[in-house]
């Protein structure tokens, strides 16, 4: 099975591409200023040791703020495309369209509701009062192919299967249409993981769910864990020393890892 590399970008160089989004407009697309932002984003101390950023994907996370002035040209299908593709036609579905923007709401995430009557149990209820507007939502997805996490682009549409459950064709960030895939609403979406800064170590305890950054030889993924086991340590000019102890969900391995490597759940997913 083909493996993917994802990539993650930490809050302070999400911030500083907005901010060129801003400033800069369409130039943001160029493949020379990508790759001079990569260089960049390399050299900070928050990536040691992390796998180096390529241009494409800094380049992929612009065309996402700019998808009109950016359309890809539809191309005919391959002949393991169209195989694929007689595949999913065959699935059980009762109905399957383009979601409209209230729709694509719906189908998305169910249980997520800023009118209290409507919230869904297994919500706690003292987290009601911080959910963010459904227009600023941000969602990652869980790959069948690899049971690793991406985030989200674009929900392309949805279909109801005879079982009564919702599924969700997305196209992740940074892969084209070729990677498409069908996701169980309730099983694989949800609110996008939060990378951390070096001063919110203290926001993680044993026993918490987290998304860690796996590498290895032939892959570079985002996998869900629990921690098992922290060492505090005292910070330096580096940032977060402390080491953390996790066991990954989908395999049971476990590894030792740094701060940066962790993203946290939102306390509202």
């Amino acid at each position: 099975m083909e493996r993917r590399s994802s990539v993650r970008f930490a809050p302070s160089e999400i911030a500083r591409m907005e901010k060129l989004v801003t400033h800069k407009k369409e130039r943001v697309l160029d493949e020379i200023f990508c790759r001079k932002i990569a260089e960049e984003f390399n050299c900070s101390p928050g990536r040691v040791g992390s796998k180096a950023l390529q241009a494409v994907q800094v380049q992929e996370w612009f065309r996402h703020k700019f998808p009109a002035s950016t359309a890809i040209p539809p191309r005919l299908p391959t002949g393991s495309e169209e195989k694929a593709l007689a595949s999913q036609a065959s699935a059980p579905v009762s109905e399957e369209k383009p979601p409209s923007s209230e729709e694509n709401a719906l189908a998305v995430d169910t249980s997520i509701s800023n009118d209290i009557g409507e919230v869904s149990p297994d919500l706690p209820i003292d987290n009601i009062d911080k959910l963010p507007e459904i227009e600023d939502m941000q969602f990652e997805a869980r790959s069948a192919k690899d049971f690793a996490w991406y985030d989200i682009a674009t929900f392309l549409a949805y279909r109801k299967l005879s079982s009564g459950e919702f599924e969700v064709r997305v196209r992740f960030q940074g892969f084209g249409a070729e990677e498409d895939e069908w996701i169980n609403v309730r099983k694989a979406i949800r609110l996008q993981s939060i990378p951390l800064e070096s001063s919110e170590c203290r926001l993680i305890r044993e026993g918490d769910l987290v998304l860690c950054f796996k590498e290895s030889n032939d892959e570079a993924l985002h996998f869900d864990a629990h921690v098992l086991e922290i060492q505090r340590k005292q910070h330096d000019i580096r940032g977060c020393r402390c080491v953390f102890l996790v066991e990954y969900d989908h395999d049971g391995t476990q590894e030792r890892v740094n701060l940066r490597r962790l993203s946290r759940r939102p306390k509202h997913s």
